[in-house]
């Protein structure tokens, strides 16, 4: 593996499930399975443990799978290779991501946005939750958090310019006290 790089911002691609088969072809967990990124990607960078700095990877293919993402890496041969690097996440820097269209944005772009629901402040966005029915934004609220579905009628607009998610009809939604 090559040195990591300095201090980015770091976008999660997918994670290292387990070995597929017994010459170190890995079977990688895609978080969009709708994006074909790292499908195109000659390069990824690995992000292991805490404290673990990120390792540029050269990736040698990759193909469809029936659930999954097939990967092979430079220098990983074996299973044993791929059974090390199992839980381990592919990542590219933020700017390595394509050029989005007007009004488009990147779920990880909303990271630290202002929630309001109308011109009122509500939270700070602290993760896009992704279930199977809907992406929810989690807002940190004073004794703890909300989960809002970002689709109507509560997700009105989203706006990096301002920094702001304007949310409403969120009176329904309970707040989630931490453990």
């Amino acid at each position: 593996m090559k040195e990591g790089a300095a201090a980015v911002s770091w976008i999660e691609l997918g994670v290292i499930a387990k070995p597929h088969g017994v010459r170190g072809e890995l079977r990688v967990h895609v978080f969009n399975p709708e994006s074909t990124l790292l499908e195109e990607l000659a390069e990824v960078f690995l992000i292991g443990g805490e404290g673990e700095e990120p390792a540029l990877v050269d990736v040698e293919s990759t193909r469809r799978g029936p659930k999954a993402l097939l990967m092979r890496l430079a220098d990983v041969t074996t299973r044993e290779g791929a059974e090390a690097l199992r839980g381990y996440t592919l990542c590219v820097p933020r700017e390595a991501l394509p050029e989005l269209e007007e009004g488009e944005y990147y779920l990880a772009d909303l990271i630290g946005l202002e929630a309001v629901e109308g011109s009122e402040p509500i939270g700070k966005i602290i993760e896009v939750v992704d279930y199977p029915s809907a992406e929810c934004l989690k807002i940190e609220r004073p004794g703890g958090y909300i989960e809002v579905p970002m689709v109507e009628p509560w997700l009105v607009r989203v706006d990096l310019r301002q920094g702001k998610v304007h949310l409403k009809d969120l009176a329904e939604i309970p707040l989630q006290r931490r453990p």
